[in-house]
């Protein structure tokens, strides 16, 4: 379980968490390399479209996980889980593949989370759209087939 800080309820994520969970799963289930982004600010593709997958945590710990990627990265992430050519892919696999991706990556980071939590369905978007607010808690730019990928979890402060 993640700690929190003594002298506030908030969670402090270790560095290196975002990661490890993303790691996990990209190797795993689409056996596709990540790796941190060399430039801070890893820059979306001017004109190439992106997707946002959001899922809401609720419970003892309240929050949020976005993941933003291009297309493109959605139809390779695709193409390696229905196990077909990308050119193949449709509009509604690479979003399903979106949301199950962020759905996984909140399924993996909720295990670490205070209890009792429970997930929302995930939602995905077209567009760059964090619509979520709250304290960011963890922040990563990665690249995957060398294109950006980004997964950022929020915080929201829980009312007793």
């Amino acid at each position: 379980m993640l700690s929190t800080a003594l002298d506030q309820n908030f969670l402090e994520l270790p560095p290196d968490a975002l990661y490890e969970v993303a790691e996990n799963i990209w190797s795993s289930v689409l056996e596709l390399d990540i790796q941190h982004a060399a430039e801070p600010l890893a820059a979306f593709p001017a004109g190439e479209p992106l997707l946002t997958g959001q899922v809401a945590i609720d419970g003892r710990w309240r929050g949020a996980l976005v993941l933003i990627c291009p297309v493109s990265v959605a139809r390779q992430a695709a193409a390696a889980m229905f196990k077909i050519a990308p050119d193949d892919i449709t509009e509604t696999e690479s979003r399903d593949t979106i949301g199950e991706l962020t759905h996984m990556l909140g399924c993996n980071l909720k295990s670490l989370l205070p209890s009792p939590s429970r997930l929302s369905l995930p939602t995905v978007t077209e567009g760059y759209n964090k619509t979520t607010t709250g304290r960011p808690v963890g922040h990563i730019l990665l690249r995957c087939e060398n294109q950006p990928l980004q997964i950022s979890l929020f915080e929201q402060e829980c009312v007793a």
